[in-house]
């Protein structure tokens, strides 16, 4: 066999495999694009927070898989009044993401529940290489969490 012959062989075969993966739903990070994902919790309030942030790796994943303890992502200490803080996950860890109605420490006994539990997927809400940002907002009113991927509001 020629050397042609094996290179197309091998070409068709990589071809293939693709193509058999893309028919069974398997996503796969593109082979030079971007393979992370940068979680981002942002603290608006006054107060402490605790942003109660919990990960999957599998999108649209039902509620009761992702609030369980061991998707937990623990912040520790809470987040400061004002603080920022980035996680950076790879992208195949990272399917669900979601806050279960953060907590704001009025004082270090008595906390607020937020307004609303966020939940974005990936594929969906956003993309491997993308920013998700969960903020924290206590507008006098209200305490909810806000959600942004690449700075644009897509919860609010």
């Amino acid at each position: 066999m020629n050397r042609w012959s094996r290179k197309f062989r091998r070409i068709g075969l990589a071809i293939g495999c693709v193509a058999i993966i893309s028919a069974l739903g398997v996503t796969c990070p593109p082979p030079f694009g971007p393979r992370f994902v940068d979680i981002e919790l942002v603290n608006l309030t006054d107060f402490d927070v605790d942003p109660r942030i919990f990960i999957h790796p599998v999108s649209e994943v039902p509620f009761e898989e992702l609030f369980r303890p061991e998707n937990e992502l623990i912040v520790d200490p809470l987040l400061l009044p004002g603080e920022e803080a980035i996680f950076t996950f790879r992208c195949q860890d990272v399917g669900t993401i979601g806050s279960d109605f953060a907590l704001m420490f009025i004082t270090p006994i008595l906390a607020i529940e937020s307004d609303n539990g966020p939940v974005v997927d990936e594929g969906i809400d956003f993309f491997c290489g993308d920013i998700v940002s969960f903020v924290f907002i206590d507008d006098g009113i209200e305490f909810y969490t806000s959600v942004e991927v690449n700075g644009v509001i897509i919860i609010d």
